[in-house]
């Protein structure tokens, strides 16, 4: 055997060095086992930026669809709300022009769009402009604000509402005033005339939902139904004007001799020319030269054309309304059963034919069947044309 001897500075050498390498090995562990949990501790602190992250864009791609959503809404409520108003104008329009053809007058708030406004024009009776308007035209001026503007324009249109109808009111009682001198119930007159005329079609009625109603949301500006409810008051008088304009120019409400006459029979209880007795006379007698014009007193159908006992050659004319005029002792006939006629067309000459004592037209008004005296209809003829 061998043995080496190792001195006691080796010993510690190795000593020394075997310590060395134990405290690097135990640094070296503790160092890399805190590394790891600083690791861990970066990479559960990036884990949660990024589930903080992904919750963030969520919420923003939440709030830009919900802002995307809210701003497509009001989109949709503005265009409605500004197809209902470019309606409203365009009701307003049709009903001002069928206000003026009907009445014969300018109604002068012809509503003409301007960037969204009506544009009134003073009328003649107002030659300055309303002074409960100005608030709004300024509030309107100065302000860009959706609400104001619409209110600006309800504005207007209750202007022109109120224009209309006060036109379309004085309109029907004037023409109801002319029509009460017939001393007839116009309101059986009108409907005898609906009644006659011949329509159809199913019926489908009329509501408020047919005009402007959108509710509001948040924010927005109610639009109810009144001014629907008025439009269609209106539209009823207008309705009851045409109705009344209509009998007044087909009503035989004409004189009918086209030239100048004298009345020399009325109509009512007289003593009969032949016997002297009194009897009743169921028209009223016109006297003028021999072949004096006879003309219709109003337009309508020739519903005979010939000779009548008593009275002669004769013509009668149907006018609707339940109205049949009579035309009696003609000297000579110028129409046809079945022509039509316009007022004032000339249809006959003034004669003496039938049972009669001089040249003269025998003229009677029969309603529903029934004679009535002319000179109702024809006052309120003259009044018309007078008017």
């Amino acid at each position: 055997m061998r043995y080496f001897a190792i001195s006691s500075g080796v010993q510690i050498g190795a000593l020394l060095t075997a310590t060395a390498l134990a405290g690097w090995l135990c640094f070296s562990t503790v160092s890399v086992a805190f590394h790891g949990r600083a690791l861990a501790a970066k990479d559960a602190e990036l884990e949660r930026e990024r589930i903080n992250y992904h919750r963030m864009v969520a919420e923003a791609q939440a709030n830009e669809a919900t802002v995307i959503s809210f701003m497509e809404s009001r989109m949709e409520e503005f265009d409605r709300t500004a197809y209902e108003f470019q309606m409203r104008h365009e009701t307003l329009r049709q009903l001002v022009d069928f206000a003026e053809q009907l009445t014969g007058q300018d109604l002068a708030p012809s509503p003409e769009l301007d960037d969204g406004r009506v544009l009134m024009a003073a009328a003649p009776a107002d030659p300055t402009p309303r002074e409960a308007r100005d608030p709004l035209v300024a509030v309107a001026a100065l302000s860009d604000s959706p609400e104001d503007q619409i209110s600006y324009l309800m504005g207007e249109q209750d202007a022109v509402l109120a224009q209309a109808e006060d036109a379309t009111e004085a309109r029907l009682q004037n023409l109801r005033a002319v029509l009460r001198l017939t001393g007839l119930n116009i309101e059986d007159v009108i409907a005898e005339n609906r009644e006659g005329e011949e329509r159809g079609g199913p019926y489908e009625p009329i509501s408020a939902s047919d005009f402007i109603n959108t509710p509001s949301s948040a924010g927005g500006v109610e639009l109810d139904d009144v001014f629907s409810s008025r439009i269609a008051r209106i539209a009823a008088r207008l309705l009851e004007v045409e109705e009344l304009e209509d009998f007044i120019d087909n009503g035989p409400l004409g004189v009918p001799i086209g030239v100048a006459h004298r009345e020399t029979s009325p109509y009512g209880t007289r003593l009969d020319p032949f016997t002297g007795r009194p009897a009743s006379h169921a028209g009223k007698d016109f006297a003028a030269y021999r072949r004096a014009p006879i003309i219709a007193s109003g337009p309508g159908r020739v519903i005979y054309a010939g000779w009548r006992s008593g009275y002669g050659r004769t013509v009668e004319i149907d006018h609707g309304y339940g109205f049949v005029t009579r035309y009696g002792h003609l000297h000579e006939i110028a129409v046809r059963r079945g022509d039509t006629v316009e007022r004032g067309q000339r249809i006959g000459g003034m004669g003496s034919t039938g049972r009669s004592t001089a040249t003269h037209l025998h003229y009677e008004i029969w309603y529903n069947g029934s004679t009535m005296d002319p000179e109702r209809l024809l006052r309120a003829g003259r009044y018309v044309q007078q008017g």
